[in-house]
C-alpha cells in the first residue's frame, strides 16, 4: 500500500468511525510533501511526509490525521498572533492530543500529551511552557564556547524534574521525546537498518534524528494571515470555521457519531459555533472591524520590535455612519433600550462618526442622526404597533444612506425579513437565547443581550 494509498484510506475510516472529524477532513486537500517531519495542516491543506505515512500503522495514521484535523477546530492555524512558532506548536499539541485520547485515537509514540494541560486553554498552555522555557534558560546559564549546559534536568531523558528524594524523575514530555522502537510494520533496508524512503521521498525518516515530537503533526499559519491575521480576515476565517463545524455536527448527528466524542469536545465545539461572550464586546467588536484605519510608521507598532519587525502603528480609525433600527412594537423594554444606548454613547465617543436612528414597528416611524456632540444618547421610541424588518432597510435606501454597518435591536419575533443588504447587519436581539418563538435572520450576525 502507498503513502497516498493509506492517507486515503485513513481519511476514508475517519468518515465512517468518527464522521464528525471525517467530514472536516474531506475539505482539505493532501498533498505529499517530503520535506516535512510529519504531517501538518494550515486549515485548507493537510500535508504528509510519504516515509513517515509508509511506517505507520493505518490505525496511527487516522489519529494523526484526526490530530491535524483538531488543529483547525481549535483555530489553530489563526491564532497563533506573531508567538514563537515551535513553542506555539507544542502547546497546540498539548491542548488536542488529550481530547484525542479521551476520543480513542491512536497517537504516534512521541506525541505530547500531559494530563496536567487537561481542560486548560492553548493560550494558558503556552504561557506555561514559555516560563518554563525562560526558567530553563536563566538557570542553566551558558558554559565555555556559548554552549547551553546539561544538567540532570535539561539532558535529553534526563527526567527535567526531581523528586522530594532528589531523584531524577521523568516528566510527561521529556517521556514523550524518548526514542521508540520502530512500529512493527516499518520498512528497514537490509543493510544499512535504516527505514527505506517511500516513493517520492527524498531521504528516510532517519533523516531527522531526533525531532520534535509537535512537527509530527504540525500546525502552520493560515496562507493568509502569516501569523498574524487583521481583525477582519480573523472574523472571516473565524466565521467560515463556524460553519464547517455546524455542518460536521449535522452529518455526525445524521450518522449517530456524536454520541462517541467525548463531553470536552462537544462543549468546545458549541462554544466556538455559539459563543457566550459579552454582548458589549461583539457589538464593539463587530462596529470596530467596519472601521477605516489609518496607520502610521511613527511611532512603530512596540508590538513586534522584540521580533526585529518595523510595522507601522494604528494611529486612528475612522468610521462612515452606522444606521441603528429599533423595534418600536413595544417588545424592548426602557431597561433594555438604556443599556444598549451607554454601550452606543461609549462607540460614539471613540469613533468621530454619525448614527442615523431609527423607531420602526410595521413601518419606519422616525429617524433621528446623533454625533458625538449629541451625547449621551437619549432615546424615545414611538410607535406601539406589529413588527415588520423591510421598512427599515427601505428608509436606508430612500435616504440614500451607505451605512458602515446597521444595527438592529429588535427581540427577533418577527419572520417578515427583506433581502440581503450589501452592507454588515448585526441582530441585537433582546430576550433569552432559547425563546422557542424567536426566529433565526437569514443573513447577519447576531448577538444575545440579556435582561
Amino acid at each position: 500500500m502507498t503513502a497516498q494509498e493509506k492517507m486515503a484510506r485513513a481519511r476514508a475510516e475517519l468518515v465512517m468511525d468518527h464522521p464528525f472529524f471525517g467530514s472536516l477532513a474531506l475539505k482539505l486537500r493532501l498533498a505529499p510533501d517530503p520535506a516535512c517531519t510529519g504531517m501538518w495542516t494550515d486549515g485548507r491543506t493537510l500535508g504528509y511526509r510519504p516515509a513517515l505515512v509508509d511506517a505507520l500503522p493505518v490505525d496511527t495514521a487516522v489519529g494523526l490525521l484526526a490530530h491535524e484535523v483538531l488543529h483547525i477546530v481549535c483555530s489553530h492555524h489563526l491564532r497563533r498572533l506573531g508567538r514563537d512558532e515551535a513553542l506555539w506548536n507544542r502547546a497546540c499539541d498539548y491542548a488536542v492530543n488529550g481530547i484525542l485520547k479521551n476520543a480513542g485515537f491512536t497517537l504516534p509514540s512521541k506525541a505530547l500529551f500531559d494530563p496536567a494541560y487537561a481542560d486548560r486553554s492553548v493560550d494558558d498552555i503556552f504561557a506555561a511552557l514559555l516560563r518554563r522555557q525562560e526558567e530553563t534558560r536563566r538557570g542553566g546559564g551558558l558554559g565555555d564556547g556559548g554552549r547551553e549546559e546539561t544538567t540532570a534536568e535539561t539532558a535529553p531523558g534526563g527526567g527535567g524534574r526531581k523528586n522530594d528524594a532528589g531523584q531524577a524523575v521523568d516528566t510527561p514530555e521529556a517521556t514523550a521525546e524518548k526514542p521508540q522502537a520502530a512500529p512493527p510494520d516499518m520498512n528497514l533496508d537490509e543493510r544499512s537498518g535504516k527505514k527505506a524512503p517511500a516513493a517520492g521521498d527524498t531521504e528516510s525518516p532517519d533523516g531527522d534524528a531526533s525531532p520534535d515530537p509537535a512537527l509530527v503533526g504540525e500546525v502552520r499559519d493560515h496562507p493568509r494571515t502569516d501569523g498574524a491575521p487583521s481583525p477582519r480576515d480573523r472574523l472571516e476565517r473565524e466565521r467560515e470555521l463556524r460553519v464547517s463545524l455546524a455542518q460536521a455536527i449535522n452529518q455526525a448527528g445524521q450518522a449517530g457519531g456524536m454520541g462517541d466524542l467525548p463531553a470536552g469536545l462537544v462543549r468546545l465545539v458549541e462554544a466556538i459555533i455559539r459563543p457566550r461572550l459579552d454582548w458589549r464586546r461583539l457589538l464593539r467588536r463587530f462596529i470596530e472591524q467596519n472601521a477605516v484605519s489609518d496607520y502610521s510608521w511613527l511611532p512603530p507598532n512596540r508590538r513586534y520590535v522584540h521580533l526585529g519587525l518595523i510595522l507601522p502603528s494604528l494611529k486612528n480609525q475612522e468610521l462612515p455612519d452606522i444606521v441603528l433600527a429599533i423595534d418600536s412594537s413595544g417588545s424592548i423594554s426602557r431597561d433594555a433600550l438604556s443599556l444598549f444606548c451607554a454601550e452606543l454613547s461609549a462607540i460614539l465617543a471613540d469613533f468621530d462618526t454619525r448614527i442615523t436612528v431609527l423607531f420602526c414597528d410595521a413601518e419606519v416611524r422616525q429617524a433621528i442622526s446623533f454625533t458625538r456632540l449629541d451625547l449621551p444618547l437619549r432615546l424615545d421610541p414611538e410607535g406601539g404597533g406589529g413588527t415588520d424588518f423591510r421598512p427599515a432597510f427601505a428608509k436606508v435606501d430612500e435616504l440614500g444612506l451607505r451605512p458602515a454597518c446597521l444595527i438592529y435591536l429588535t427581540d427577533l419575533e418577527c419572520d417578515r425579513f427583506p433581502a440581503q443588504p450589501d452592507y454588515p447587519v448585526l441582530w441585537a436581539a433582546y430576550g433569552p437565547s432559547d425563546a422557542e418563538t424567536a426566529d433565526t435572520p437569514p443573513f447577519g450576525e447576531v448577538v444575545r443581550i440579556g435582561d
